[in-house]
């Protein structure tokens, strides 16, 4: 049995809110010299437009929580779930932007006490945002 909170709905619209809520935050903490945790949040932002995406190509405008973490961080895995991984693969250099911030990005990042450098936290913010815009092209919603 679920418990309560699993079943609870998350708008649509709250996935995109989170997205570009998240990469201004990322912006904040690059231009701070926060650069691990502007890396972090540009992979969280993604996460999250994804997750948008997924609603988006179902048709649907909310999810269930416990949905939602189910299909967890995996952004190889909610880029498939979207439909858009093949007109993605089309798009060479964001394609190629999209495996080296998949590849390079995890959870485990905001548990790191690592440090990055200045020109990795732009490239995963101009990566970022090169695939955000993308991704919300890709439909009317």
């Amino acid at each position: 049995m679920r418990a309560v909170f699993d079943r609870r709905p998350v708008k649509a619209t709250v996935f995109r809110a989170a997205s570009i809520e998240r990469l201004k935050d990322a912006t904040c903490l690059h231009d701070a010299e926060r650069f691990q945790g502007a890396i972090y949040l540009c992979g969280y932002a993604l996460e999250c437009e994804l997750k948008y995406r997924i609603c988006a190509a179902r048709g649907v405008v909310q999810m269930e929580e416990g949905e939602a973490k189910q299909y967890g961080h995996r952004l190889p895995e909610l880029l498939d779930k979207t439909g858009l991984l093949k007109p993605l693969s089309g798009c060479r250099e964001l394609y190629i932007a999209f495996q080296n911030i998949s590849s390079r990005w995890s959870t485990d990042i905001r548990y790191s006490g690592g440090m990055s450098n200045k020109s990795e936290s732009e490239k995963f913010l101009k990566d970022s945002r090169a695939l955000l815009l993308w991704l919300r092209t890709q439909s009317k919603s």
